[in-house]
């Protein structure tokens, strides 16, 4: 396992803050990552947006830099509303939920890209030891997260919802079916939908010779290529914000992105308290109960997909567990942990180069992995 090394703050010191965009909430059911360019008036954005998948999905270009880049943008965003109709489990015709419908009782034929994001699942399942898994609906509605009447059940009721849990139970045959090997069983590509979203809009901009971009989903996840025109080079790629998950308002870090796409899994906005205990909506699927100590986990991968995904599985897993993971594959993290003082935190990183991170907090402890 990675060794730690506690309180190298000097390693990442804030500078000031000059950028404009930076400074506007995020809404309040959203995750912490936030669009970050400057607000340099010698530098101008494109900046499409769409309401999609119950978030803003984002596209920020250079202005001037592409005279189709606009059009581009539009056909990306035309692409993630088709993404949709196919993943979604909350509309009755999408290929997601005849599968929830049908997959207990007999073999189903997916959609392609339903059938690609499910074998990536269950492979993400598999290398993160059942950290992520797209299988835990029936966990969470056991919770009251899916409706937000939340509840404390039983260890006999969790576990029953257990026994319909397990990405083990996805039967994905070379045919294209999938099947449910137990009854109950439920898919929710949350976790992982919009990142892949993202992924195809790349796709689309790179057939379109589109070499500069940044594109949000939701603000939980993004993905950038190339440069922000009038960018310090000393700065290179696209900045975002990790926002503080105790204190909204306020940033932890700035990160930089250039073909590289980031996720964030948090509890901020989705908790409850029972007899003055807190539990937050992110559960492991292999035990049935929420996280504990975590605030956030942030994860930095090849792609958004993948991205969105470690993001919850760091989460579950915990820095140490998360180290290892990253030292067996090319991903990389920051973790926030609650600190021993209120409103103060602990961030774990792996993975993240000096250049590509600035810690804005100056009372975060920092605990920096090899």
């Amino acid at each position: 396992m990675p060794k730690p090394t506690s309180n190298r703050r000097e390693f990442l010191k804030g500078r000031p803050l000059q950028q404009a965009i930076a400074n506007k909430a995020a809404p309040a059911d959203e995750s912490s990552l936030s669009p970050n360019p400057s607000s340099d008036d010698a530098s101008y954005l494109l900046h499409i947006t769409r309401k999609a998948m119950a978030c803003d999905f984002q596209i920020f270009l250079n202005a001037g830099e592409d005279d189709r880049a606009t059009e581009t943008a539009v056909e990306a965003l035309d692409i993630v509303e088709e993404i949709e109709e196919i993943l979604s489990v909350y509309r009755q015709h999408t290929s997601a939920s005849e599968l929830n419908r049908l997959g207990s009782i007999q073999p189903v034929q997916v959609h392609p890209l339903l059938f690609s994001i499910l074998r990536q699942s269950k492979q993400l399942w598999e290398s993160t030891d059942g950290a992520f898994d797209i299988t835990s609906s029936n966990l969470s509605k056991l919770w009251g997260f899916h409706q937000r009447e939340h509840q404390v059940p039983g260890q006999a009721e969790i576990e029953e919802a257990l026994k319909q849990t397990g990405s083990q139970h996805l039967a994905i045959q070379d045919d294209g079916t999938v099947q449910f090997d137990c009854p109950g069983l439920q898919i929710n590509l949350a976790s992982i939908g919009k990142g892949y979203a993202l992924d195809r809009c790349h796709q689309h901009f790179v057939a379109h010779n589109i070499t500069n971009y940044l594109i949000h989903g939701g603000l939980s996840s993004v993905l950038a290529r190339g440069q922000r025109h009038g960018h310090n080079p000393k700065e290179p790629g696209w900045q975002i914000g990790l926002r503080h998950p105790l204190i909204p308002e306020k940033y932890l870090a700035h990160l930089w992105l250039d073909s590289q796409a980031a996720g964030t899994s948090g509890d901020a906005n989705q908790f409850f308290y029972h007899q003055g205990k807190r539990y937050g909506h992110v559960l492991d699927p292999r035990t049935g109960h929420p996280v504990e100590n975590i605030l956030a986990a942030t994860a930095l991968s090849a792609t958004a997909a993948e991205s969105d995904a470690l993001a919850t599985a760091f989460y579950v897993m915990g820095p140490e567990k998360a180290a290892d993971y990253c030292q067996q594959h090319d991903s990389s993290f920051l973790i926030v942990e609650q600190g021993k003082q209120n409103r103060s935190t602990r961030l774990h990183v792996k993975g993240i180069p000096e250049g590509q991170i600035e810690i804005i907090d100056p009372s975060a402890q920092l605990i920096l992995y090899d």
